[in-house]
């Protein structure tokens, strides 16, 4: 399995100890559904985490896997090694299903109650780390303007998605800020110089709409997408609202397509 974009890594919290180095998330019903069926192995090292996910069956599967099941704490709940195929597995009270190659949990020393954290994937074997600002005397190759980081600002009360979009954009070389209030949103833009914002309307989406039309009449340049939940109803106005973590697997690209467009009219 190679290291797709958006692929993560899954770390113990306590001592820092890599549990898998490329995990792949499966976050739509199509993805869950398919998991690894129809893969002839899965290599150490490799994973699959169905999100949200607490049941797994290894129907028409060749080969055992190890499975993980992670609450929203972040804590492991449940441990089953060697689930062969034909097999079914369920854990209450799971978030995250991860699926391991046989053998992993045990060799990576991982039990139920450790503490675990995704982190976006080192690119190059390297860590990555936030971007640090340009020099105020950079200056783009056609000498027009300072490059810097495109400035993106997560307006979400899910700590699980604010972390994870924090590292995915910031492994993109994005300048990432955040809030928990998602109605702050329209001083934070002011204050940061945001050029992007991506709200999360899964608790209100009448408190979003209402902070969405606030920026668009006082940065009409900025560029704002609406995510949710993929259980929350779609609302019947001209609001695009997309499901959360399926938007991360494209939101870099579409950062740069909205910015770019933006300039482009400025």
């Amino acid at each position: 399995m190679a290291g797709a974009p958006g692929a993560l890594v899954l770390r113990r919290e306590d001592d820092g100890r890599v549990v898998c180095e490329r995990v792949v998330v499966a976050d739509t019903t199509f993805r869950r559904l398919r998991g690894l069926l129809g893969k002839r192995e899965l290599n150490p090292g490799d994973g699959v985490v169905l999100r949200p996910g607490w049941s797994i069956h290894t129907a028409f599967m060749f080969f055992p896997i190890d499975v993980v099941y992670v609450s929203a704490d972040q804590v492991v709940i449940k441990v089953v090694r060697n689930l062969k195929p034909w097999r079914a597995s369920t854990c209450r009270g799971a978030r995250d299903v991860v699926e391991l190659a046989a053998g992993e949990a045990a060799r990576r020393g991982l039990e139920p109650g450790d503490r675990v954290a995704w982190a976006a994937r080192p690119l190059n074997g390297r860590v990555t780390t936030a971007p640090q600002a340009p020099p105020p005397d950079t200056r783009a190759s056609d000498g027009d303007a300072p490059t810097r980081p495109i400035r993106v600002l997560l307006g979400s009360r899910d700590d699980r998605f604010l972390r994870l979009a924090r590292f995915l954009l910031t492994r993109s070389d994005f300048a990432v800020e955040s809030t928990k209030r998602v109605p702050s949103a329209v001083d934070l833009v002011e204050r940061h110089g945001s050029d992007f914002v991506i709200l999360d309307a899964s608790d209100s989406l009448s408190e979003a709409a209402r902070t969405v039309a606030a920026i668009e009449a006082l940065n009409p340049q900025v560029g704002v997408l609406l995510v949710c939940d993929a259980d929350r109803p779609r609302p019947t106005t001209g609001l695009n609202v997309v499901e959360k973590w399926h938007a991360l697997e494209t939101l870099a690209d579409e950062i740069k397509l909205s910015h770019a467009g933006s300039r482009a009219w400025s």
